[in-house]
């Protein structure tokens, strides 16, 4: 062996020695701030290096040196862009932790190319840049790659991407993810990362960590969320970094103001932000914050968990959110690296894109990124709230006629596909277009007309007799009347769309064709009309024709232009309907909210919103049969001539109880029947017929 190889091997040797040296060191107590501090350096783009500082980002030392904490089994960090939050949560704590208590760890980014990039140009560049972190990697070149690094003592650190593989191939002491809400959340099947990240971690007990970072990037799901007085520092429901934030202890950034005669803490966030002079301001004086004050109020900043607060001592009261997850959420007026001017200059191009194209992405990008808040999609925050109709139901038995209808219409929907059914309401109508909801049901099955057979499927598109179940069960059917009479009142009409959407729509209108010539057959047609929305250029609200396609060998439902069918001006409709849910009291034009109707009902009649076109869109995939029903109602009140009613002198179908010639006692020999009776066509002066 020449001299030069044995100098060689000893070296090695020397160099093994020490790394199995290490393996036995106790870990150094020292907190995750302070070795970053010492040998973290941060190195620019142009080969520049200094060591990191805890003064660039004050805010972020509590989240670093919770990574360490035995308090802790995760960390969780929400905050917008140029926080500093990678260089901290990844950076800061990978160098504690090849330095001071080496173990196996794995770093996750959202793709296969960001996990190369951010080991060749964020971890390569640290480690040739500190003295302290490169000593420690192995000297075997086949030990570090591009998605592996082994180091002296044997520790080891995976640079991945999520995949089921990479969570299920070994124990790790400590999983980090990045940019969270821009990865998967389910993962071949087998769960979200941070729950796969957890089960990796759990072996190693109180040292063990799992780490997540991201600006919000997931929608708000509910969009009546209000904020509860009792969770101040609550989010909205979401998925994502914002879901794990609520499972946390919900720690919030606080400022405390400069104003010397107010000293009170608030949150530097866009509540308190002022776009106009781009500036934050103190809720509680109304202080309008200078921006040179910015690094000195970051470096006095508190954050303070869902439950506490800060007494004027200083000190922090109260208790506490239970829990091993300590969760941090900030937003874009703390960020270091970002000024307020950019923020506001950033949001008001955004809004003006918005106005310009009514494409909002620029709005979410900003608000998740830079503001690093969850955006509520503007068609959410335009439309109606579904709690404020709830808010105002009244206390009205179900299936039961309220005081003040006159006469009761139904609608029907029809649905096809996997949950085909008959979807029926009931509305009362009263003086001036005044409406109650009295009943809601599906027909999903036949159980014969005792209801006591096995259930039979319905399929309105392909089996005749379904229809017929309209006729028994909607045409026919009474309701009593709310004054412990035992009188009751029937339908009066019932409007049925027949438009249908999919596969299957030309069916369902051919069987409704044939539906209504078996009830002409039975002289109940006058109580019944197809209904079908027209196009978006639809300048009438109810339009009567009679379709005719007999020379048109294509098409599956014939009509030979004996059957009436109205075609409806569905967005001047739900304009109306829409008038009827702002109205603040009862009286004309009015609808009133039964509380036995749940939130399903409320969401589906605020589930569209009102393009700035004139159209009415449904948000999503929200179920909006609640909505459409209601239009309909409105088109039945015009076709039946409702709106020519001088309620003065009404006809006796839509009179009061005591004088209205449907309602009827079930002892009574003469049930009256509406399309047989015609009582309006009787009165012995100029009224309104029943047009029916």
């Amino acid at each position: 062996m020449t001299t030069d190889q044995s100098g060689r091997f000893r070296q090695r040797s020397d160099e093994a020695a020490l790394g199995v040296a290490e393996l036995f060191e106790p870990p150094r107590r020292i907190r995750v701030s302070e070795s970053a501090a010492e040998s973290l350096y941060v190195v620019s783009g142009n080969g520049t290096k200094a060591l990191w500082s805890p003064q660039a980002a004050p805010y972020m030392v509590k989240p670093m040196d919770s990574m360490s904490s035995r308090e802790y089994d995760a960390v969780i960090f929400v905050g917008p862009a140029r926080t500093g939050k990678t260089m901290a949560l990844l950076d800061g704590f990978l160098a504690y932790k090849i330095i001071n208590a080496p173990a196996d760890g794995l770093v996750v980014q959202i793709t296969e190319d960001k996990a190369a990039q951010f080991s060749k140009k964020r971890l390569n560049r640290e480690f040739n840049a500190s003295p302290e972190l490169k000593s420690r990697l192995s000297p075997r070149t086949h030990d570090n790659n591009v998605h592996d690094k082994i180091f002296k003592n044997g520790s080891y650190l995976g640079i991945q991407w999520p995949s089921k593989n990479v969570f299920a191939s070994s124990d790790f002491e400590f999983v980090l993810l990045t940019d969270y809400d821009r990865m998967t959340q389910d993962i071949d099947g087998e769960g979200s990362p941070f729950l796969l990240a957890s089960k990796r971690t759990t072996t190693f007990g109180s040292t063990g960590m799992s780490m997540a970072e991201s600006s919000p990037g997931r929608p708000i799901l509910d969009p009546d969320w209000r904020q509860p007085a009792d969770e101040p520092h609550a989010a909205p429901p979401t998925t994502g970094i914002l879901d794990l934030y609520n499972r946390g202890d919900r720690q919030r950034l606080y400022w405390k103001c400069p104003q010397h005669s107010c000293r009170q803490w608030f949150q530097p966030v866009l509540e308190n932000f002022n776009l106009d002079s781009s500036v934050v301001y103190c809720p509680h004086c109304g202080t309008e914050v200078d921006p040179k004050l910015k690094r000195q109020l970051n470096l006095e900043a508190e954050w303070i968990p869902e439950g506490c607060w800060i007494d004027e001592a200083g000190q922090l009261q109260g208790q506490r959110r239970r829990g091993r997850i300590a969760s941090f959420w900030m937003e874009g007026p703390a960020a270091s690296y970002q000024t307020w001017a950019q923020l506001t200059e950033k949001l008001c191009a955004a809004e003006k894109t918005y106005e310009d194209t009514d494409d909002q992405q620029d709005l979410k990008t900003v608000y998740n990124t830079d503001w690093g808040r969850p955006y509520k999609d503007r068609v959410y925050a335009d439309a109606r709230s579904s709690l404020q109709l709830l808010s105002r139901a009244e206390d009205i038995e179900r299936r039961t006629v309220p005081e003040g209808v006159r006469f009761l219409l139904a609608t029907v929907d029809v649905q096809g596909g996997e949950n085909r059914r008959f979807v029926v309401q009931i509305h009362g109508f009263g003086v001036g277009r005044e409406s109650w909801i009295v009943d809601r049901f599906n027909i999903a099955e036949d159980r014969g007309p005792e209801n006591d057979q096995a259930p039979r499927r319905i399929s309105p598109a392909t089996q005749p007799e379904d229809w017929d179940l309209l006729t028994r069960d909607v045409i026919r059917r009474t309701y009593r009347l709310g004054d412990g009479s035992g009188r009751r009142m029937p339908i009066l009409a019932v409007g049925v769309d027949t438009g249908g959407e999919g596969k299957g729509a030309e069916s369902v209108t051919s069987q409704a064709y044939e539906w209504f010539r078996r009830l002409r057959k039975e002289g109940l047609h006058q109580r019944a009309h197809l209904l079908k929305g027209g196009s978006t250029t639809t300048v009438n609200r109810v339009t009567k024709t009679w379709p005719d396609n007999t020379n048109r060998k294509s098409r599956k439902s014939k009509a030979r232009g004996d059957i009436p069918m109205y075609i409806l001006g569905t967005d001047l409709l739900k304009d109306a309907v829409a008038g009827m849910i702002d109205r603040d009291s009862p009286g004309a034009w009015y609808l009133h909210v039964p509380s036995w109707l749940g939130r399903w009902w409320h969401e589906e009649m605020t589930a569209e919103v009102k393009k700035p076109s004139g159209k009415w869109e449904r948000i999503g995939k929200r179920a909006n049969e609640a909505f459409d029903l209601t239009a309909y109602s409105l088109a039945e009140y015009i076709i039946i001539g409702a709106e020519g009613i001088d309620w003065d002198a009404p006809p006796l179908w839509a009179a009061a109880w005591d004088k209205n010639a449907l309602v009827f006692h079930p002892d009574d020999d003469n049930r009256p029947e509406p399309a047989a009776r015609r009582p309006a066509a009787r009165q012995g002066r100029r009224v309104v017929k029943p047009k029916i």
